[in-house]
């Protein structure tokens, strides 16, 4: 069956004046589970790369160009939104011809046909500005969580911990000089205060050597963490390059070896430093080995 677009969705990006990008849409889902577009308004290709006729002509869609890890949670929203008729608002990575990818919000109301063909007029806007503050503020909530518990955080309290039982010794120790000179105090009583605070610092020294042991351990153990998602981040190509950076290659060295245009490894550069949270390549890279 052929579907004409039933009537033209507004086009978001004509009614916000380019403030928000964004494209309009029809979806549709025939009954027999096939997804087509009748209708993609052209500022999809300024904002992710696709071309809007090239997606109409299609027969068939698979979602190709969202991410793999969203790309079945996608399919899933839609499923759920064409059973039940339920609004569709989901946010899934779209990946880029150019590498890299951009963060982008679907929202459509479904509504179905006579037939049982599914019809979604909405719209995707690229909230990728968005998910990065957001991923920003997260990261930034992480290393100041990690700060708390820093090994320096450790010493410095455990430190403090230590000052009280090391001058109450101190005092103890002078007074038991004192005694042994003029005998104006009871040496034993002296002596006894002392065997006292020192069992006291003792306790405390032990106390704050594993406290410095432990934010040690746990510091450790949340870079480990942080390289392993970082990681889980990146696609094998990415994974790839940022070995060869390990290794000290160049752009260009990149590039010869793994057969790409250096712009490209720019490209790739450029998205692993923003799915990795890090600065330059050399963080990166010991961020995701170590």
């Amino acid at each position: 069956m052929n579907f004409e677009k039933e009537s033209s969705p507004f086009d978001v990006a004509a009614l916000l004046g380019g403030a928000f990008p964004g494209h309009t849409m029809q979806r549709l889902r025939t009954p027999d589970g096939t997804y087509r577009y009748s209708y993609v308004s052209a500022e999809i290709e300024k904002t992710f790369g696709l071309n809007a006729d090239a997606l109409m002509e299609l027969e068939a869609v698979d979602h190709s160009w969202i991410h793999q890890e969203d790309r079945a949670r996608f399919i899933a929203a839609l499923e759920r939104s064409a059973s039940q008729l339920t609004t569709l608002d989901e946010e899934v990575r779209v990946e880029l011809p150019e590498g890299g990818f951009k963060w982008v919000r679907s929202i459509g109301r479904p509504r179905r046909q006579s037939d049982g063909t599914v019809i979604w007029d909405g719209v995707a806007l690229d909230v990728t500005d968005r998910r990065e503050a957001l991923e920003a503020l997260h990261r930034t909530l992480s290393d100041a969580r990690r700060n708390e518990i820093s090994e320096g955080r450790f010493a410095l309290i455990a430190a403090n911990d230590v000052l009280r039982p090391l001058a109450d010794l101190k005092a103890s120790i002078d007074r038991l000089q004192a005694a042994a000179v003029d005998a104006s105090e009871d040496v034993a009583s002296c002596v006894d205060e002392v065997v006292q605070h020192c069992d006291h610092f003792t306790r405390a020294l032990t106390a704050s050597r594993d406290l410095i042991q432990a934010g040690a351990t746990e510091a450790s153990r949340q870079i480990t963490d942080h390289g392993g998602k970082a990681m889980s981040s990146l696609t094998p190509r990415q994974i790839e390059i940022m070995r060869l950076v390990q290794g000290g290659a160049s752009n260009r060295d990149i590039a010869e070896a793994l057969k790409i245009r250096e712009g490209t490894v720019k490209l790739h550069i450029s998205a692993i430093l923003k799915r990795t949270g890090t600065r330059n390549r050399t963080e990166a890279a010991r961020i995701c080995f170590g």
